[in-house]
Order: structure tokens, then sequence, then C-alpha cells
């Protein structure tokens, strides 16, 4: 599964998101994601960091979730975005 920035992508629970930027680490892709309002005009106050996993040949959207696995991949962004 290719997701690339810019794309929009929706959650199982119907939310979606814009997909802003993508790093990769360990051989795994890793997406910073913001979610959009309902009209797909502007941006929420939420933020989140998401990486694909396939699953009985579906593939799903999973949260990066922990303080460290946080602090690992959060910088690796930053710096992304200051190039």
């Amino acid at each position: 599964m290719n997701i690339e920035i810019n794309n929009i992508v929706s959650l199982e629970n119907k939310e979606e998101y814009l997909i802003i930027d993508k790093i990769n680490k360990d051989n795994c892709d890793y997406y910073y994601i913001v979610e959009l309002n309902k009209e797909k005009t502007d941006i929420k106050n939420n933020y989140k960091i998401v990486y694909v996993e396939e699953k009985e040949g579906k593939y799903i959207l999973r949260e990066v979730l922990g303080e460290e696995k946080l602090k690992e991949i959060l910088p690796l962004f930053i710096n992304n975005i200051k190039e």
C-alpha cells in the first residue's frame, strides 16, 4: 500500500485525515496526519502518527502509541520538516 503526502484517508471511525508528512524507519512507513472538518475545508487540532499494518489481506492504519515510541518517531518528522 502506497500512501502519499496530501492524500486523504478515512479511519475506521469514519474520521478523515490529510497526510502531511511521511518518513521511513526500519522499513516501516510512518505518516503524520491531521484531521479534516466534515466539509474538508479546514483542519482540526487533532494530529496523529500512524503506520500501515496488513491483516488478513486488508491494510489498516494503526496509531503510534506509547511515550517511548512517540519519542523515537516524532523527532524524525520534525527533522524532516526542517530540511
